[in-house]
């Protein structure tokens, strides 16, 4: 089962790229002009297949999320802002920006609050791993969307890269997740270091062995 969610993440991406690119072709919409990604959901020609290409990849990235619950240690920080953030995603598939105000904010709300899951689920998965080189990758993807999301909201990239810039290293972190995982050797959730419990102390081997030569000793006597 953990198999077959693998590279369900990989397709998200695939399915992503290839959705963005074929509706800006569509539109001829300017990826460095002034207009976010969403206005794309607004034109006749690429409103349905934008619609799919969010609604498709979240429900891909539900399965992912499920992948990567069974082959890391994750907590449940991780699964909430996750699964938070595609929900908002799948709202904002079929709540288009360019309807009434009331659907514009639902619509810019649902995307704002997808943006900023992003480094916050990186920031939990990159918690939760053990320390090590894997660890310091993880969260070093985790910093470097932190980074990109910031600079989006000072207003220094058009509008389309501002966006495009922190899903990028998001999907670099999909595709780190899924294949670099084992070889950077990070153990799956059945290795995991668990607490402690109390350990069965065996006696020692002589008074054993004494007390089997000498059942009656062990008789209550008044």
């Amino acid at each position: 089962m953990r198999s077959s969610r693998k590279y369900t993440g990989v397709a998200a991406v695939a399915t992503s790229w290839t959705v963005l690119l074929t509706a800006a072709a569509l539109t001829r919409f300017n990826l460095l002009g002034d207009r976010p990604l969403s206005y794309m959901g607004t034109q006749p020609r690429s409103a349905v297949l934008f619609g799919v290409g969010l609604a498709v990849p979240a429900v891909l990235l539900i399965a992912f999320h499920g992948y990567v619950r069974a082959r890391y240690p994750v907590g449940k920080g991780f699964s909430t802002v996750m699964l938070a953030g595609l929900a908002g995603q799948m709202v904002a598939a079929f709540v288009p920006i360019g309807g009434d105000l009331t659907a514009a904010r639902i619509h810019t709300t649902c995307a704002l609050g997808l943006g900023a899951s992003l480094p916050l689920l990186m920031w939990r998965f990159a918690a939760g791993q053990q320390p090590g080189s894997w660890r310091r990758l993880a969260y070093a993807l985790f910093w470097a969307d932190t980074a990109a999301c910031v600079l989006g909201l000072s207003g220094a990239l058009p509008a389309p890269v501002a966006e495009i810039v922190p899903g990028a290293i998001f999907h670099v972190w999909i595709f780190t997740v899924t294949f670099a995982g084992a070889a950077a050797g990070s153990p799956p959730v059945a290795s995991t270091p668990r607490a402690a419990t109390a350990p069965f102390v065996q006696p020692p081997l002589e008074l054993v062995s004494v007390a089997a030569l000498n059942p009656g000793d062990n008789d209550t006597r008044d």
